[in-house]
């Protein structure tokens, strides 16, 4: 984490020395030298962070190295506020006078950084006589890599649990005779899954060794020696070449094993591959005769399973459910004990500490290697659950296996994955909740065209590719929606961000009181106990993060750019906003998620947050009584996301902010033709009129958005105006995927397909009091993949879903039509839905012919009336007997 620290500071230090030259160059010798310091260090920090974990002289080192980088952010950063809260706004006389008053403040700076300079230097020194030498790619001792076992420990592959379903699935893909050409299947999950036991089940399975005239098993390591890896596949194939009494050249072994591979039909198995590259230097020397050969690949990393064959989808190793779970950890904690002992008075704590490993078979193995050498009794069992600790000596080889995969990240990544620390427990982040946070961080760099949106969100893929985040939802467009973490994964990244000091996490079951003595950069208060008469006052805070009740006065945190509270209800007596808000300059992130506000809570000048990026109140009621501080924060040029659950007043001319993508809810008090193109990516608008001249104008808005590709409109009053004139109506915008209309249309008004944009990806209705069938139009939006019909969107009997329509939708939903009495779907329609929630439409009394959707995999329904709840449970059972999962409630 210190070369993260370090080129993350080197990033900095560049831009903050290209974008204000002319403020620094007062300490411009001194910074250039720190550069170079750096530099110097950065070369030494990939050997010493290998060593760190065993010597503590060199951890000690790279501690220190961490520390000044901290510094050096922080001396740089109250230059810049200083810099930014001073800005000449007058000239002359006056403005002399202040740059007088700033020099004592410039002379400390000065002598800070020299003495920052003056400890980089030793530490420089230091390194010699630790043994810290310059580490290039090509020159890696391997007693520098980290522990890094082949297979899962202490798991005899005949014991293993739930695995028998994947190794018959595997071998009928691998020996499918249809396919002629070599394929390469890859299976894919995170350290400790069983990736290498489920590969060693199919490699000694009779099926195997019978099909194929030659076999070879490679274990792979993170810095593998090509040479080597040939010679022992060649040896592998043909064992013959070993005697040789002239042993094959290293540079004749790729034209060697490609003419002995070349004359059979081989099964190789590559297991644990870490990089692309690996595969692209393979490829060329495994051979496709056409003859039906295979390999079979395990990695953490969904890249390398698509770069080796894109054509095969890898095969994603999941985590075991909780039966599995609870038989794996029984087995072992019981291994002379029959399959399937429950042990008596245990089977309750049994089932908590299977739990706490979340379906991870390492983890399972481990815990129930301790319970093995405990006594079988409920206070024995229950002390291990309550000091189960994975970092001790017990735990140490299973978080080591994680960690490998922590350790492989770019520099740029770690920090995003260790923010994922601060959450609590089982927690659900919102995507694009998580990026913005990134982006208001600084951890996203600006260089390239993309957005800093778009590059986060290539990271948070990433993460999830390397199977460390788990993707719980997908949005409409297949991004990534809702993520979580595994709970030991997690447990990780809290052991390093409180290591490394990245990040400062107290939980609830711990006592804040002495939070205000520590030194932090960054504190998440998770539910914790703290009260109103303790104080955060750390200069040096960047992030601070509420969940729950924890609120707590602050003040003196010029330099905190992250402010985020959840489910938080603050009264009118809470001090949180007394002040505090309003000396935030250099605050980027402000979020209000789920909270309840006093109406007096935002009584201030939102001008002031001067550097203010994203406003989330998301679910957060708001009262806007005063007009002027709603507008005072379109006063504000930097701002990117503004998300409301009330809707904010918006100034008429608001097309200056160059920067502003995401605007939801906006109430448009007024109208006006814009004078340039925004950037806006996502726009909510609440209208309180259904004036023609508010459509005509709002058309023409839309128009001039061309990256739009989310809109959606509430009507309070009135009736929508698209489709009163005729077709093209509604803009026809390319861009736009996402539409969410809620608002009655004039009785006679029949929706055509004209009247909406043609590549919706989602589309939300509601209120629409359509009287003909929309089906028979949304099924032609070849694009569209989420339709939810709610609350009166459509009042007529009939709906019927004919064949070939909805040839991409995945997920319906239709809720509060409750006219709808007839709905038929005929063979060949929504030939890929997967998900359908029907809720409060009470005169539905039988289900659609559901079988002929043999992709469904969940049915939700809710209130169903009392005839198709007993249709469910007896003639209709047959529609439904293939959908997995089914929930029906009243």
């Amino acid at each position: 984490m210190a070369e993260a620290a370090v080129n993350f500071i080197l990033e900095k230090l560049r831009d903050v020395a290209l974008n204000n030259a002319l403020e620094l160059y007062h300490v411009k010798d001194q910074v250039d030298l720190i550069q170079r310091e750096l530099c110097l260090i950065q070369c030494f920090l990939r050997h010493a962070d290998s060593k760190r974990k065993r010597d503590q002289l060199v951890k000690h080192w790279v501690s220190e190295i961490r520390d000044v980088a901290y510094r050096i952010e922080d001396v740089m950063d109250t230059l810049l506020l200083e810099i930014d809260d001073n800005q000449p706004r007058s000239s002359g006389i006056i403005s002399i006078f202040k740059n007088l008053v700033k020099i004592p403040s410039k002379l400390e700076h000065s002598d800070e950084i020299r003495n920052i300079k003056e400890t980089l230097e030793m530490i420089y020194k230091r390194r010699i006589h630790l043994g810290i030498t310059e580490m290039s790619d090509d020159s890696v001792d391997n007693d520098w890599l980290p522990f890094r076992p082949t297979q899962l420990c202490d798991i005899d592959v005949s014991e293993v649990v739930g695995f028998d379903s994947d190794k018959n699935k595997i071998i009928k893909h691998l020996l499918d005779r249809s396919i002629q050409r070599r394929t390469v299947l890859s299976i894919v999950g995170i350290g400790g899954l069983g990736k290498t036991t489920l590969a060693q089940k199919v490699y000694k399975s009779a099926e195997m060794e019978r099909q194929f005239d030659c076999r070879a098993w490679l274990s792979i390591s993170q810095k593998f020696n090509l040479t080597n890896l040939l010679r022992e596949i060649l040896y592998s194939v043909d064992p013959q070449m070993k005697f040789k009494a002239q042993p094959v050249k290293d540079e004749d072994l790729p034209i060697e094993l490609k003419r002995s591979l070349n004359k059979k039909r081989y099964f190789i198995i590559l297991d644990d591959v870490w990089t692309v590259d690996l595969w692209n230097r393979l490829r060329t020397v495994l051979p496709d005769t056409k003859n039906k050969s295979r390999v079979l690949i395990t990695s953490r990393s969904l890249d390398v399973a698509m770069a080796a064959d894109s054509e095969t989808n890898p095969y994603k190793l999941l985590y075991l459910n909780e039966e599995e779970s609870l038989d794996l950890l029984l087995r072992k904690a019981f291994p002379h004990k029959q399959p399937n002992y429950n042990p008596p008075g245990l089977m309750k704590v049994a089932k908590q500490l299977t739990k706490k490993c979340g379906g991870l078979p390492l983890a399972l193995v481990v815990v129930g290697g301790i319970l093995s050498r405990r006594e079988p009794s409920y206070n024995a069992w229950n002390k291990v659950k309550q000091t189960l600790d994975w970092h001790s000596e017990d735990g140490e080889k299973c978080m080591q296996i994680l960690a490998l995969s922590y350790e492989d990240l770019p520099y740029n990544l770690k920090q995003c994955f260790l923010y994922f620390s601060s959450f609590p427990e089982d927690y659900e982040m919102s995507a694009k909740h998580l990026i913005r946070m990134w982006i208001a961080e600084g951890f996203i760099s600006k260089d390239g065209v993309a957005t800093l949106e778009e590059k986060a969100e290539v990271v948070l893929q990433e993460l999830v590719q390397r199977c460390l985040v788990q993707v719980v939802q997908k949005s409409w467009n297949g991004d990534c929606k809702i993520c979580r973490m595994h709970d030991l994964l997690r447990d990780l990244a809290i052991h390093e961000a409180k290591e490394t000091n990245f990040f400062t996490i107290y939980s609830k079951e711990e006592d804040g009181s002495h939070l205000a003595t520590k030194p932090m950069r960054r504190v998440a208060l998770q539910f914790c106990t703290l009260t109103t008469t303790h104080d955060i006052q750390s200069k040096h805070i960047r992030s601070l993060l509420f969940f729950g009740k924890c609120i707590t006065k602050y003040h003196g945190l010029k330099l905190l750019r992250v402010l985020t509270l959840e489910r938080v209800r603050i009264s009118e007596k809470e001090a949180i906003y007394e002040g505090g808000l309003e000396g935030l300059i250099n605050l980027r992130y402000l979020g209000f998620r789920y909270c309840e506000l006093p109406q007096r809570f935002f009584e201030f000048s939102f001008s002031s947050l001067k550097n203010l990026e994203t406003l989330d109140l998301k679910e957060t009621k708001v009262s806007y009584n005063n007009q002027s501080t709603g507008y005072s924060l379109w006063q504000i040029p930097t701002l990117r996301h503004v998300i409301s659950k009330s809707p904010m007043y918006v100034p008429s001319r608001w097309d200056i902010f160059k920067n502003l993508q995401t605007l939801k809810w906006a109430r448009l008090q007024e109208f006006h033709e814009l004078e340039c193109n925004i950037v806006l990516r996502k726009i909510g608008l609440e209208l309180s009129t259904d004036s023609g001249k508010v459509w005509d104008v709002l058309k023409d808005l839309l128009i001039r958005m061309e990256q739009l590709d989310s809109l959606a409109i509430r009507l309070e009053s009135g009736y929508v105006k698209f489709g009163i004139v005729g077709t093209n109506d509604m803009p026809c915008h390319e861009t736009i995927q996402c539409l969410y209309l809620a608002g009655m249309w004039p009785t006679g008004i029949v929706l055509t397909l004209e009247m909406l944009p043609t590549n919706l990806a989602k589309c939300t209705l509601a209120s629409a009091n359509l009287r003909q069938d929309p089906m028979p139009v949304l099924e032609r939006l070849e694009s569209l993949r989420i339709l939810r019909l709610l609350e009166d969107s459509y009042v007529g009997r009939d709906m019927i879903c004919s064949v070939g329509g909805f040839p991409s939708l995945q997920k319906l939903e239709l809720e509060s039509l409750p006219n709808l009495q007839n709905w038929h779907i005929e063979e060949g329609a929504m030939p890929v839905l997967r998900h359908l929630k029907i809720g409060w439409c009470d005169n539905l009394c039988m289900l659609p012919e559901l079988q002929m959707v043999t992709t469904l995999q969940s049915l939700n329904i809710s209130h169903p009336s009392p005839e198709l709840q007993r249709r469910m449970q007896s003639e209709d059972q047959y529609k439904i007997i293939h959908i997995s999962s089914v929930d029906a409630k009243r």
